[in-house]
């Protein structure tokens, strides 16, 4: 880290975001986006194609491009990277779409021949693009998490809310299969009663990016087809080093990702935070053994206490475990020898009655009772194209299941998960209404820090 930045930091005092925070209530949240998609899709017109352009064409940005090109309706017009050896790829599928290095030139060229925009860049970069689609009035497709910072996630769920007529969606695809809306319908339903506690886990990062080490040293040259400068973005400067940071291994970095939480709790926490009704937390603690200034760590455990809802017993209490750690299942009642589809982590809801377990990936969820499973009538659903369930609420013919209310809610949590990671065995004390953590002026800091030079964007 800087001394210009610990510097900032130190100095910083308490920022206040002083946007109430919006509820998570899935009936409330989802009716406002199928209403926001009808009226913008009317307008329309039954036969128009919905012509889209795409920021961030490789990695999962690949298969967002090739999902949303799929439907049938859809015109891709404009493709951006920074790489402009992915973009090339790309191009040669799509040889009629504009093509731009700079996503800001990108807006300001093809203007009204667009009508949404999907985002598939590193996570610091996803708040300046939405926000922009959204100030643009376009419909807009982000992938998770929402945003990285709790400033990014509050201010795009709010202006969000407030274009009623532009359709939005979060890029957890995983929402949208059969199993996970049977365990949402299941826990509304009350399976296991009001919750006690709350519980999720992951893998990663499991060498999927570096953690835990120091800043990268060397100044490499920038190959002629990499727009560093691009890459940055809206964060603070650092030189090139060759195979530190492109491709995806940026998801380390405090500047540009949000460790394991932020990547794969979209995926976990999302049902029982949307069936429980929760909102922000009132305290975040986090243990971990070598976070660095530079990177999250290898491994963590992080403590949240929320507010009571009508669906919890009182007081909630949420435990997060990564990089190989879990709960202790016997503890709370699951039996020692679980066994899930696959490494990448589940939810566990422990209610008065029960307990729910949600794997991540495609399984079903599971029903317990004195550490025995139970059979359980599961309501009926279907999985969904998750891409294609956006454009068609685009289109005027549906909604979608993860619009920015709701992703933005969600995700703030996720990124005060993140900011704990800096803090060892502290206790953060965060006030929603103000959006301030109010006991630490350094971690609050964290919620907001100033963008570089020249990355301004309106209402962020």
């Amino acid at each position: 880290m800087s001394t210009s930045r610990r510097s900032f930091i130190r100095k910083s005092t308490i920022l206040a975001l002083g946007t109430a925070p919006i509820s998570a209530a899935a009936a409330s949240l989802l009716g406002r986006s199928a209403h926001a998609s009808i009226a913008r899709g009317a307008a329309q017109g039954a036969n128009r194609k919905l012509a889209v352009a795409h920021v961030g064409v490789g990695g999962m940005g690949q298969s967002d491009l090739q999902q949303v090109a799929s439907h049938p309706d859809v015109q891709i017009v404009g493709l951006c990277d920074m790489n402009l050896q992915v973009l090339g790829k790309a191009r040669e599928k799509f040889p009629d779409a504009a093509h731009f290095q700079d996503w800001r030139e990108m807006f300001a060229k093809l203007g009204d021949k667009v009508d949404a925009i999907v985002c598939s860049t590193p996570d610091h970069m996803h708040a300046p693009v939405a926000m922009t689609a959204l100030n643009h009035d376009k419909h807009i497709y982000c992938q998770k998490p929402l945003a990285r910072l709790v400033h990014e996630n509050r201010q795009l769920a709010k202006v969000a809310a407030s274009k009623p007529k532009v359709v939005t969606q979060m890029g957890t695809q995983r929402f949208a299969r059969a199993e996970r809306r049977q365990g949402l319908e299941l826990l509304k339903r009350g399976v296991v009663g009001k919750a006690r506690a709350l519980y999720g886990w992951t893998d990663r990062p499991a060498g999927w990016w570096p953690s835990g080490q120091p800043r990268p040293a060397g100044n490499d040259p920038v190959p002629e087809w990499l727009g560093w400068d691009l890459f940055l973005g809206v964060s603070p400067e650092r030189p090139f080093v060759k195979d530190a940071y492109t491709p995806f291994k940026w998801r380390g970095f405090y500047d540009f990702g949000t460790g394991a939480i932020g990547d794969m709790a979209c995926h976990i926490m999302d049902v029982p935070y949307i069936a429980l009704e929760l909102g922000a937390p009132r305290t975040i603690w986090c243990e971990s053994p070598d976070a660095t200034d530079d990177e999250f760590p290898t491994k963590q455990s992080i403590t949240m206490e929320f507010p009571a809802t009508s669906k919890t017993v009182a007081t909630l209490p949420f435990h997060w475990f990564d990089g190989g750690r879990k709960p202790d299942f016997s503890a709370i009642g699951l039996p020692t020898d679980l066994k899930l589809p696959n490494n990448d982590g589940a939810a566990v809801v422990v209610g008065e009655e029960g307990i729910l377990v949600q794997p991540c990936d495609s399984a079903p969820p599971m029903v317990f009772r004195g550490a025995q499973q139970i059979p359980i009538d599961l309501p009926q659903a279907e999985t969904t194209n998750h891409w294609h369930d956006w454009v068609n609420a685009c289109l005027g013919r549906g909604q979608t299941r993860a619009p920015f209310q709701m992703a933005g809610a969600l995700c703030e949590v996720l990124s005060l998960g993140a900011i704990s990671s800096r803090f060892n065995k502290k206790t953060l004390e965060f006030d929603a209404v103000r959006g301030a953590i109010t006991n630490d002026s350094e971690a609050n800091a964290w919620l907001a820090p100033p963008y570089r030079s020249g990355w301004s964007v309106e209402n962020l």
